[in-house]
Parts: C-alpha cells; sequence; structure tokens
C-alpha cells in the first residue's frame, strides 16, 4: 500500500473518532458503504450504512456526553487485493457508565475493511471486539 493511501485511511480514522465523539452520527454514517456490515461489541449485527447510523445514534445522553473520553488509534493497515485495506484500532473509554451501573473503564479492538470508491476510502465492514 503506498503512503497516499495510508494517510488517506489515518485521515478517515481521524475524521469517523472526530464525528463519534460529537455524535454526530450522520457525518460519521457518510464514511461507510450503503451495504456496511457492523457487528457491535454487544454481538448486534447491522447490514447496512442506515442500521448501523441508527443503531449508534439510539444511546443514552448521558453515554453521548462521555463520548469526550473516548480515544481510537490506528495499530496497523495492510493491503489486501488493490482498492481493499484491513485496518486495526484499538479504542479507550474510561469512565464510561451506562444509566444505574458503576463506571468502567473499557477499551476494545475493532477491524476494519475499507474499499476505495470513486477516489475515497469507505468502511465496508466493522467488527468491534471489548477486551475490558
Amino acid at each position: 500500500m503506498n503512503a497516499k493511501d495510508q494517510q488517506d485511511i489515518r485521515t478517515v480514522m481521524a475524521a469517523i473518532t472526530e464525528l463519534w465523539i460529537a455524535h454526530d452520527m450522520d457525518g460519521w454514517g457518510r464514511y461507510f458503504t450503503e451495504d456496511a456490515d457492523f457487528v457491535a461489541h454487544s454481538g448486534l449485527w447491522w447490514t447496512s450504512r442506515a442500521e448501523n447510523v441508527e443503531g449508534h445514534r439510539d444511546v443514552p445522553e448521558s453515554v453521548v456526553r462521555q463520548k469526550q473520553n473516548y480515544t481510537q488509534r490506528v495499530e496497523t493497515i495492510d493491503r489486501i487485493a488493490p482498492g481493499v485495506a484491513l485496518v486495526h484500532t484499538r479504542w479507550d473509554w474510561p469512565g464510561h457508565v451506562h444509566p444505574g451501573a458503576e463506571a468502567q473503564n473499557r477499551s476494545g479492538i475493532i477491524s476494519y475493511v475499507l474499499v476505495e470508491h470513486d477516489g475515497r476510502w469507505l468502511i465496508r465492514s466493522a467488527h468491534n471486539t471489548r477486551v475490558s
């Protein structure tokens, strides 16, 4: 994978992280293909951009306010085939609290498959695994 593609993918990952923290789910969703799959750490499996966006939008306001503590960093970017990349990220969310629950320091790994479409890198698939 060339340096430009790697940088473009890092730019996508930074953008989706910023949009996630801002809870701008419409903006976040624009980085996914229409037929994107997303497997959440809870086991939910959304099979379209629309399902993914609505599923991630539907969280308590108290959780939305905690997103300022969320971080995500790219660990690896690998070319699978021309115009296809596998990206692994690690995320941390210290002090995450669901309503009525104790605070937890959460962390996880997300595996993404990105595809190049009309000169842009878009997320075709994501699988989120919670590790703590």
